[in-house]
């Protein structure tokens, strides 16, 4: 005994045509993954010439205090960051890098999420995942200059010793934000699956 089955030819859906919202969401997104791209290359530029400047520079234009670093001068408690003992400077590159490692990975994740709506791509999974990314890089801006000064005040290479800020707590508020959203998203999208599934 055998069974016939009769499959239906596949029905090819027409592209639907892109509305006004939906194409100015696409250009803003292009905009702003250019920005972003535009801003993470100069964020690279900006630590890469930090770093040469703290490991080769011989000079007096850069100084530091403690309070903060300066350029063209500083108060009378600062020093030239040049004078300091190699070991010094070096570790204060490694604190650059701690530092900047936050932005720059926030800037990537905000340049990939753009690329996604410039797509036509907004509640994918991916979405979800970028905004749960920024949302965990902005926190870990926030506290990265406490985790740099606990590491400079425990070996004694700490000189700048300002490194509260509002503007920490600020992003690190926004970042638990930003995370909770993309937890949002990726819990709402796999409602949508599930919905689908039982159609």
């Amino acid at each position: 005994m055998s069974a016939v089955v009769q499959l239906k030819p596949r029905v090819e859906l027409a592209p639907q045509e892109e509305t006004a919202a939906q194409r100015r969401v696409r250009l803003g997104s292009r905009a702003l993954d250019w920005l972003f791209t535009g801003l993470l290359g100069l964020t690279l530029i900006i630590l890469a010439t930090a770093l040469v400047t703290m490991v080769f520079y011989k000079g007096e234009f850069v100084r530091i205090g403690p309070d903060n670093a300066y350029l063209g001068g500083g108060p009378a408690n600062s020093i030239a960051f040049s004078s300091l003992p190699l070991a010094h400077r070096l570790i204060y590159c490694l604190v650059g890098v701690v530092r900047a490692a936050p932005i720059i990975m926030l800037f990537w994740s905000l340049r990939t999420l753009f690329r996604l709506y410039a797509a036509g791509k907004v509640f994918e999974p991916e979405n979800g995942r970028s905004f749960s990314l920024i949302g965990g890089w902005l926190c870990a801006y926030a506290l990265s200059p406490f985790v740099c000064h606990l590491f400079l005040s425990a070996t004694g290479y700490e000189i700048d010793k300002n490194w509260a800020h509002l503007a920490s707590l600020q992003a690190f508020i926004l970042g638990l934000l930003v995370l909770v959203i993309g937890q949002v998203m990726r819990v709402g999208r796999e409602i949508e699956e599930d919905r689908k599934a039982f159609v």
